[in-house]
């Protein structure tokens, strides 16, 4: 794990995030010997909320608020259903 310090963080913020996207980890930053939060790199970024979208997606699923679709008809019925919808807002 890298540390910076929050004076660093200050003076070398580009440094320290090239060194996030970089080294793939979180640079952690820490004032007064206490941890005080991280920066992480763009790609861990992206993971982080691609992995929220498929828990929230597997949740739904496991709920049942999720339609099967199986033909390419349905699939245009359920997106002329979505378009009503939107037109209604």
């Amino acid at each position: 794990m890298y540390t910076v310090s929050a004076r660093q963080l200050q003076r070398e913020y580009k440094k320290v995030l090239k060194k996030a996207n970089r080294v793939k980890e979180p640079v952690v930053v820490i004032s007064n010997n206490k941890l005080q939060g991280a920066v992480i790199g763009i790609d861990q970024l992206e993971e982080l909320r691609l992995n929220a979208v498929a828990e929230e997606a597997l949740k739904d699923y496991r709920e049942g608020r999720t339609k099967s679709i199986s033909t390419p008809d349905e699939l245009e019925i359920e997106f002329a259903e979505i378009r009503r919808t939107a037109r209604k807002k």
